[in-house]
């Protein structure tokens, strides 16, 4: 699973991507924990987290979404998918209702659509944090890769505009801030005067520079042979615990 790290953008970013060939479908796709997904042709929608961060390709991303769609629906799946009971009492069985027929298709074009069978479709990825990426198709990617190569510099791929994918930058909303954390963050002034103080020196407030260990870390002591690295003690009232030679445990060589 992949992480995103780093600052926070100003804005976020919508890639869309218009998959019209099957080496689109080899795309590699770098899809952030906090990226929303949607393909509008079969109203497929999946909120930010509900699929993780993932690098792969488009079609893998495709078959990730519908394994993670048939783990999530266990009744959509097996014999409940086949056949259903008329009532809760068991007996007679019925065709499965028109809800599981439409999903059981749903699963259907979506596996066309991964295996190149359906095409063209377009494929929405959301990200409000911009940590998420569609590169190239391979071989536009390997031609790229060796021109800059041969120059030396990464300017070819700046000025590179791939005419399968638009990219939009947006501005997030109160809301969406508020969903990330971001509203109650503070980034700037950690210090601040403290009132009355006969110095002009500012309180610490905990965010500038480390603390001191706690004791239950700074009692470190050698334990054995085989664990000849210090390890930290408890330091609690009463604790007679012997580490090191004197313990029972302690390791003959």
């Amino acid at each position: 699973e992949i992480k995103g790290g780093g600052g926070i953008p100003k804005y976020g970013t919508r890639i869309i991507l218009n998959v019209s060939t099957t080496e689109d479908l080899k795309r590699e796709v770098l899809k952030s924990d906090s990226a929303g997904i949607s393909i509008p042709e079969v109203e497929l929608e999946m909120e930010e987290g509900g699929l993780g961060g993932v690098y792969t390709t488009v079609e893998g991303l495709l078959k990730k979404i519908g394994e993670r769609l048939n783990i999530c629906n266990p009744f959509n799946v097996g014999d409940s998918a086949i056949k259903q009971h008329e009532t809760n009492d068991g007996g007679a069985f019925s065709p499965p209702s028109s809800s599981t027929t439409r999903y059981m298709d749903f699963l259907t074009t979506l596996d066309q659509m991964r295996q190149g069978r359906k095409l063209p479709f377009t494929l929405c990825m959301d990200d409000p944090l911009s940590n998420s990426f569609i590169g190239p198709v391979p071989e536009v990617s390997i031609l790229l890769s060796k021109k800059a190569e041969r120059e030396g510099n990464n300017k070819c791929l700046d000025e590179y505009v791939d005419p399968g994918i638009q990219i939009e930058e947006y501005t997030r909303s109160k809301d969406a801030d508020e969903i990330l954390g971001l509203i109650d963050m503070k980034t700037e002034n950690y210090r601040r005067p403290v009132r009355g103080a006969e110095s002009d020196e500012d309180k610490y407030c905990g965010t500038d520079s480390p603390n001191e260990l706690p004791d239950r870390l700074m009692g470190s002591q050698r334990r054995c042979p085989d664990h000849p690295h210090e390890t930290a003690k408890g330091s609690q009232k009463g604790d007679s615990t012997i580490m090191g030679k004197g313990s029972l445990s302690y390791a003959r060589p």
